[in-house]
């Protein structure tokens, strides 16, 4: 029945955040709407197995009236395994804001987490 989940962020920027993603995590432009340009209304970004997609806010809203909110406040998560979290950690702990440091869970996980462009927490675990 269920197949795949793949969450779609609101962002004031989408280009802006494609660049963090892509710079900071590695990840692949897959599309974007339109496919050029400085403003971009969607996109969609990949790397490995993980999708995210990014809608810039007036967007989003345009298509769900009730999200409408003065500025956009995260209320989630995105918890993310990976193979080699120490090895990870060690590359990003200077090229993006730390929100957690490295540590060692009661879940018994190795984790850290950042901080995106926008403010999300991405929880990255192995």
């Amino acid at each position: 029945m269920y197949e795949t989940i793949t969450t779609n962020i609101m962002v004031e920027n989408v280009k802006e955040t494609i660049e963090f993603y892509q710079s900071k995590l590695g990840f692949q432009k897959v599309l974007s709407v339109p496919e050029e340009g400085s403003i971009l209304d969607f996109a969609i970004i990949k790397k490995d197995n993980i999708s995210i997609m990014f809608q810039e806010r007036k967007n989003l809203l345009d298509e769900y009236p009730t999200l409408q909110k003065n500025e956009i406040i995260p209320t989630f998560t995105l918890f993310i395994t990976v193979k080699d979290v120490e090895k990870l950690y060690e590359e990003l702990k200077d090229k993006v804001k730390i929100a957690k440091e490295l540590h060692k869970t009661f879940y018994d996980k190795s984790e850290f987490a950042i901080f995106d462009n926008n403010g999300n927490v991405l929880t990255i675990a192995c």
